[in-house]
């Protein structure tokens, strides 16, 4: 079994100079994440906040967990 995890930050979104909100809005908007299944999913603040802390302090990934997250809908309007 394959646990599935966060994408590590890269970009705007790595860069710890940047301000912590632009890093966020980066992170959960121009990075695409995906569960091991290919669903596209949307981190939320409180697991963004877990995941700059887990890759700043440690440079490691955060196990997807099912509270963490809402499913990515596309507009297609």
């Amino acid at each position: 079994m394959n646990i599935a995890t966060w994408k590590l930050p890269e970009g705007i979104s790595a860069d710890r100079k940047k301000m912590v909100a632009q890093r966020m809005q980066h992170y959960r908007f121009v990075l695409k994440h995906y569960l091991n299944d290919g669903t596209r999913v949307i981190p939320t603040i409180p697991t963004i906040q877990h995941i700059f802390d887990a890759f700043d302090q440690f440079n490691l990934p955060v196990a997807i967990d099912v509270n963490s997250y809402t499913v990515y809908v596309e507009n297609l309007s």
